[in-house]
């Protein structure tokens, strides 16, 4: 029913930390029997040796490299091209999920059909300190948004008019609407805001659990 897609460029020994730790909150999931889809994009040689030599359901995992890296959105193009399930969640290979995460986003979509574009709220961590969760006050409108905004389609509609008020990693989306949608384009730093937009004007459905599902690390993403 779930394909979980996490792009990869790891050029060092802490990047394959965190995709670890990234992998492990997979593992924790409530949620069993998704599939998994790693993009290898532009990774040093001890990434994929790391990920050969960890235990996963091989029916289950697939591992895909790219050898050049051309930008975030063309790996993760190249990634959903193989999936083959109803749904497509991401996961940023330095951020984790909460254990209920997929269990409560199915749950969600099977009440309500007519959704297709499903996040939810996130709760920060720090590269220095990854075992401590906090709310960042500091942050503008689209990371604070736990303040009971942007959780119905209607708010996030507006809320697109002029910020990006979903994080990307949290998404379950319906494969179907992003095939029509023809996946991501190329705009950096802002591939997901391009795609949410493009996605409101074709009346495509959005919707924001007001829970905090996803744990978004500050301080390690780098637009690509």
């Amino acid at each position: 029913m779930i394909t979980v897609l996490v792009c990869v460029h790891s050029t060092n020994e802490m990047h394959d930390k965190f995709l670890s730790e990234a992998l492990l909150s997979l593992r924790s999931q409530t949620y069993k029997g998704f599939k998994t889809i790693i993009v290898l994009d532009e990774c040093w040689d001890k990434t994929k040796r790391m990920l050969e030599s960890t235990k996963f359901d091989e029916d289950n995992f697939l591992i895909l490299e790219r050898d050049k890296k051309e930008g975030l959105a063309y790996a993760k193009n190249y990634g959903l091209s193989f999936v083959d399930t109803e749904y497509v969640a991401f996961l940023d290979a330095d951020d984790l999920y909460e254990p209920t995460k997929l269990e409560k986003q199915v749950e969600f979509m099977k009440n309500n059909d007519d959704v297709d574009f499903l996040s939810t709220f996130h709760i920060d961590i720090t590269v220095s300190n990854r075992n401590l969760k906090y709310i960042n006050p500091n942050c503008p409108g689209p990371r604070d948004n736990y303040r009971g905004k942007y959780i119905t389609h209607e708010e996030i509609v507006e809320g697109l008019l002029t910020c990006s008020p979903l994080t990307h990693g949290s998404m379950l989306i319906k494969m179907k609407a992003l095939k029509e949608l023809g996946y991501y384009n190329h705009v950096k730093g802002v591939e997901d805001w391009d795609l949410w937009r493009r996605a409101a004007a074709a009346g495509y459905k959005f919707h924001q659990l007001p829970e905090r599902l996803y744990v978004w690390c500050e301080g390690s993403s780098v637009a690509r």
